[in-house]
């Protein structure tokens, strides 16, 4: 049985290794039968070895694309 420490040990030798968090994120963290909590640790934990500008760059695409396909409004409440 593969524990959430061993998932954190092996995407911290892939991205020191040079991998590309998205080779992390489709090779490893997704098809794991980790719980989604679980998963989303593992998901922040390997982007914390994205440099931060590519970061912010990638986080102000996916807000341009939300706002041009209408999802980034907030609902009445």
């Amino acid at each position: 049985m593969t524990t959430v420490i061993d998932f954190q040990r092996a995407i911290d030798a892939r991205m020191r290794s040079g991998a590309s968090f998205s080779s992390v994120e489709d090779d490893l963290i997704e098809p794991s039968r980790l719980s989604d909590e679980a998963k989303s640790a593992l998901w922040l934990y390997a982007w914390s070895f994205v440099d931060s500008q590519a970061q912010r760059q990638e986080a102000h695409a996916h807000i341009t694309q939300l706002a041009q396909t209408g999802q980034a409004t907030a609902a009445a409440g």
